[in-house]
């Protein structure tokens, strides 16, 4: 990949999941409302830059990521204490909305997701979310983190049998990413007596 250094390509196999307004088109069967790219679709330079490039930073440097997890932009979230340090990465919502249109555009390699209402609940949620669906027989489910990350398994499988036929395609004309202004901005939230701090 052009502008990636030996130290970058090391992490470069994870994938983000980006979840945003349903759209329809022909080739689904179903309204997709989640998008997976390789996490150097976010170096295209038609995102928008450096914050393209922060992203692909925090998903690739963060402490523990393994090759070939999906990180969902919540899961970035997170890992920036709840949101309170995007200010240092960048501007997440112009950069998913980027990503999604190139892939709209067939500019990368995409991944287009017609998630299940609970899944996509648990998905826009960070790692600890929980979720009660109510039936319409008076009964309810509980959901959370547990489930959210078999959600994420599953996804996981989904781009490991497409990454079996070829490359997941990032895209052409990458750019290097940028670096922070300051320190690695990231401090997950960690639960305590008196909830989320």
């Amino acid at each position: 990949m052009a502008g990636l250094d030996d130290g970058d390509r090391e992490c470069v196999e994870v994938y983000l999941l980006t979840l945003h307004e349903p759209y329809e088109e022909a080739r689904h069967p179903v309204p997709i409302n989640a998008t997976i790219v390789h996490a150097a679709t976010l170096l295209h330079p038609l995102v928008p830059q450096p914050d393209g490039g922060r992203m692909y930073r925090c998903l690739t440097e963060f402490p523990d990521r393994s090759a070939g997890c999906v990180v969902p932009v919540s899961t970035l979230t997170y890992e920036l204490n709840g949101g309170q340090l995007w200010g240092a990465v960048g501007d997440w919502e112009r950069v998913t909305d980027a990503v999604v249109t190139l892939a709209r555009a067939d500019r990368c390699d995409a991944m287009p997701l017609g998630l299940p209402q609970v899944s996509a609940a648990l998905l826009a949620g960070g790692p600890h979310t929980t979720l009660t669906m109510h039936h319409p027989d008076g009964t309810s489910t509980e959901y959370g983190g547990a489930d959210r990350a078999e959600r994420l398994r599953e996804l996981e499988g989904h781009v490991r049998a497409f990454v079996a036929r070829a490359p997941f395609w990032p895209g052409d004309g990458l750019v290097t990413p940028a670096p922070f202004a300051g320190p690695r901005p990231y401090r997950p939230y960690q639960p305590d007596a008196h909830g989320w701090h």
